[in-house]
């Protein structure tokens, strides 16, 4: 029986196979299914989809989309464990040296080069009708995701939706940013008409009609289109979502708060901890977990139990980050940590800094073998959507309403209904907000670089990142387009700014 939970399948052999050309095959031809002889059935259909799908834990999973959305920004420090990384918090790299803003170019056009495959084989299908409009809807949504990490990084990139050659592929321009932005909202459109509320437990972790709306959503606030951010949120209803009574339900260090139900996308990931089989797994807790003592089994002097977990700790929260919150706002004991289990720790990240909290733990990983899920979309995100939408169409009353839906859960201070804050003051609080709830969810950089204000975010941190804030730049709110692109591909031009 085909089994359909994502973080079990891999990157199916049947994409590969087919689809990349960048070396010669050598197997036995009889071992192999020619794509023309594919996809004549769902569960086939369903098993290449499932390949699109399997390219999400290598993508999060990846040093390169930590380093370009965590890095460089108001809330995060590296602590040197990579030259790469500390390139980009200080500002201070160019198109040929950058190497993990490379890195999300290739696994997300290589997740892209399968969606459009899969994409063109199922539309040719003779499978079931409703099936295959629901197939096509979830990898309609997935080249949307894709694309919305490409061009938050890059700005405009390569735009094709058909399944090419990979010779034409690396003759393509650049689309301009409005085009990318055009075939994601028409895919996301296409997808929310299609995909179901909700699946059975079997297939979670697929995307649903709210995905594609939230996503949707997500869209038009980075292209400002206020009204129509703030209609699409408005469809992803209260009650299909909701919020979790305590920001801490979502982010238990045992993974207990995995799929729940403000939870909108999740990047799937699993392991075994009673066997210790790994099945998908990523080690992003390690750059964040306090550092292991030398005589073992505790870490920062704080007993965590049998567990054997391993720290690289790559960040340190930066003074701005830990005067975000107020003593009261419980978001502050999950994000930050000074202690666990009732013990303080012996030292802190940086001097006596906190160390980041439980929301970035796994304990019950194994070393580098961890089974933590990523939120990518989440209900919180559609809430603070509308606060957004709503104060950029001078509706102050209801962003202010929304704004305090989230401080409510956190039991952060509420602002004044009716109060004296206007649409710049509110602007500034939904700022600060949507960095005290999602800090590293992937999110900050692309919020500063959309809301132009990455230079003064990183200059207001300057006590923290004196390189950072000397050589921040306008420009710095986009990647460089990698120089072996360039090379490769004499139409690819590159970012302003950059050599």
């Amino acid at each position: 029986m085909l089994k359909r939970k994502i973080f079990f399948i891999p990157l199916i052999c049947i994409i590969s196979v087919f689809v990349s050309c960048e070396k010669t095959l050598t197997e036995d031809p009889q071992s192999i299914i020619a794509p023309d002889a594919f996809f004549q059935t769902e569960a086939q259909s369903r098993q290449a989809t499932n390949g699109v799908y399997s390219h999400l834990p290598g993508i999060f999973n990846q040093t390169g989309l930590r380093a370009v959305t965590l890095a460089g920004t108001d809330l995060f420090m590296n602590q040197g464990g990579s030259a790469t990384v500390e390139a980009i918090q200080d500002y201070n790299f160019s198109s040929a040296t950058e190497a993990n803003s490379h890195a999300v170019w290739k696994v997300c056009y290589a997740a892209i080069k399968d969606a459009n495959f899969v994409i063109s084989r199922i539309s040719a299908s003779s499978i079931d009708e409703e099936t295959k409009a629901q197939l096509l809807a979830e990898n309609k949504f997935l080249r949307a995701l894709y694309y919305f990490i490409l061009s938050n990084t890059f700005g405009d990139v390569p735009l094709w939706t058909e399944e090419l050659k990979i010779q034409e592929i690396s003759t393509l321009p650049r689309s301009p940013l409005a085009e990318v932005r055009a075939q994601m909202i028409q895919d996301l459109e296409e997808a929310a008409a299609s995909l179901p509320a909700r699946y059975d437990a079997s297939n979670i972790g697929r995307a649903t009609k709210g995905a594609a709306l939230t996503l949707l959503a997500k869209v038009h606030l980075f292209n400002e289109d206020w009204q129509k951010a703030y209609d699409t949120a408005s469809q992803v209803k209260d009650g299909e979502y909701i919020l979790l009574p305590h920001y801490a339900d979502l982010f238990d260090p045992y993974n207990k708060s995995k799929n729940n139900q403000e939870s909108i996308f999740e990047i799937q990931y699993k392991r075994s901890a009673a066997t210790n089989q790994n099945f998908v797994v990523n080690s992003f807790y390690t750059w964040f977990f306090p550092t292991g003592d030398a005589t073992g089994g505790t870490y920062a002097g704080v007993d965590f139990g049998s567990t054997i977990l391993q720290s690289y700790p790559q960040f340190y929260p930066t003074q701005y980050m830990i005067d975000l919150y107020e003593k009261q706002d419980e978001r502050r004991e999950v994000s930050l940590a000074w202690g666990f289990n009732g013990q303080e720790f012996d030292r802190g990240s940086k001097d006596d800094r906190p160390w980041f909290g439980p929301k970035f733990w796994d304990l019950t990983a194994n070393r580098t073998a961890s089974e933590k899920n990523f939120y990518f979309l989440r209900y919180a995100d559609v809430i603070l959507i509308l606060a957004e939408a709503s104060n950029e169409l001078g509706n102050t009353v209801e962003a202010v309403a929304h704004i305090n839906m989230i401080k409510d859960r956190a039991k952060a201070e509420l602002l004044e209904v009716g109060g004296k804050l206007n649409q710049e003051q509110l602007r500034e609080v939904i700022m600060k907000e949507r960095a005290r709830e999602f800090v590293g969810e992937f999110q900050r950089k692309w919020d500063l670089s959309r809301w132009g204000k990455l230079v003064e975010a990183i200059q207001r941190i300057a006590n923290d990142s004196r390189d950072g804030a000397t050589n921040v730049q306008a420009h710095h709110a986009l990647f460089p387009i990698p120089y072996d692109e360039i090379v490769k591909n004499g139409k690819l031009t590159q970012n302003p700014g950059y050599n």
